[in-house]
C-alpha cells in the first residue's frame, strides 16, 4: 500500500522516538573512555562518515555554490542549536542526573510551543488535552518519587535548556529552502556540528582522544554514530511532513520505547504503572493523529 507523505512523516517520527530512547545508553558507555566534548564530536565524526556513504546517491555537491547567505546562516544556526547547545547540554545532563528524569523533561512539548509561536499553528482544546495526556503517560513511566519531581538541580536545568535549543532547531526545518533535500541538509548540519564541537574541545583544553580505543568502544561509537545519522535525517524528514504539535505528541513515545528496550536488553519487566503509562501514551498519539 502506497503511504501518503504525511503518514511517512508520522512513521519517521515514531522511529525517531525509538532512536531518542537509546541515546542515554551510548552516552554513559562512552563517558568511561572519552572526555565530554570528545565523545560528542567522535559520535558526529562517525555519523558524518556514515552519512557520506548512505546519502551518497542523494548528495549533489554542486548545490553548495547555489546556497544563499541566509540559508547558510540558518544551517549554521540549526547545527549550533541542535548539537553545540542542545546535544551537548543533553549529554551533560545525562551524566549529572537520572536518565528517566531527563527523559521526562525532554517530553515537555517544547516543539509544539515553539511551533505554535513561530508558525501560528492552530491549536485546539483537544490537542492540548492529548499533549497533557501523553505527558501524564511519561510521568507514570519515568517518575518514581513524585515528591521530588520539581526539586531540580543543575542536571535538570541543563536538560530543560537543551530541549529548548533542540526544539528550536527542529522547528526551523521548515525555514530551509527547497534547494536541498533532507539527506543534504542532514549531512551539512552534521559536518558543521562536528567542526563546532571539535573546536569546542580545544577551547575546553581537551587533548586528542589518543586512548580508550578498545574494540568495544569503537563498536559503541559506530552504533552511536549510526543512530545520530538516522536521528538528524528522521528529524528533518518528519518535521517537514507533520505539524509541530502532532510531531511533539508523537515524540513522547520515547518513554514507551524506553520501557521496551529495558525489557529486551536488561530484562526489566514493566510494572502496572509503566504499563498504564505506555497505554496512555499510545492512546494519546493515536487520538492526536486522528484529529489530523
Amino acid at each position: 500500500m502506497k503511504l501518503s507523505e504525511k503518514k511517512k512523516g508520522i512513521l519517521a517520527l515514531i522511529s525517531l522516538s525509538a532512536v531518542y530512547a537509546s541515546m542515554g545508553i551510548y552516552i554513559r558507555y562512552l563517558n568511561v573512555s572519552f572526555a565530554f566534548f570528545q565523545q560528542i564530536y567522535l559520535r558526529l565524526f562517525f555519523a558524518t562518515v556514515l552519512g557520506f556513504i548512505f546519502y551518497n546517491k542523494s548528495l549533489n555537491f554542486s548545490k553548495l555554490k547555489k546556497i544563499r547567505f541566509g540559508e547558510w546562516m540558518l544551517l549554521i544556526f540549526r547545527a549550533a542549536s541542535y548539537y553545540l547547545l542542545g546535544l551537548a547540554l543533553f549529554t551533560k545532563s545525562i551524566l549529572l542526573t537520572k536518565i528517566s528524569t531527563v527523559s521526562f523533561i525532554s517530553s515537555i512539548p517544547m516543539t509544539a510551543i515553539i511551533g505554535t509561536i513561530i508558525y501560528r499553528e492552530k491549536i485546539t482544546y483537544k490537542k492540548v488535552l492529548y499533549l497533557l495526556l501523553s505527558l501524564l503517560g511519561v510521568l507514570l513511566i519515568s517518575v518514581k518519587d513524585f515528591s521530588s519531581i520539581f526539586n531540580w538541580g543543575t542536571g535538570e536545568l541543563l536538560a530543560l535548556i537543551s530541549i529548548i535549543f533542540t526544539s528550536l532547531s527542529i522547528v526551523l526545518r521548515r525555514k530551509n529552502s527547497k534547494l536541498l533535500n533532507n539527506g543534504e541538509i542532514s549531512q551539512i548540519i552534521m559536518t558543521l556540528a562536528f567542526i563546532m564541537l571539535f573546536i569546542g574541545s580545544f577551547f575546553a583544553k581537551e587533548s586528542l582522544p589518543a586512548t580508550g580505543w578498545s574494540p568495544f568502544m569503537v563498536a559503541i561509537l559506530f552504533v552511536a554514530g549510526l543512530s545520530n545519522m538516522i536521528m538528524i535525517f528522521l528529524t528533518n524528514y518528519g518535521f517537514e511532513k507533520v505539524s509541530t504539535i502532532t510531531a511533539s505528541n508523537i515524540l513522547t513515545m520515547e518513554m514507551f520505547f524506553a520501557v521496551i528496550f529495558g525489557f529486551l536488553f536488561f530484562r526489566e519487566i514493566p510494572g502496572i504503572r509503566e504499563t498504564i503509562g505506555g497505554i496512555v501514551i499510545l492512546f494519546s498519539v493515536i487520538q492526536m493523529n486522528k484529529l489530523e
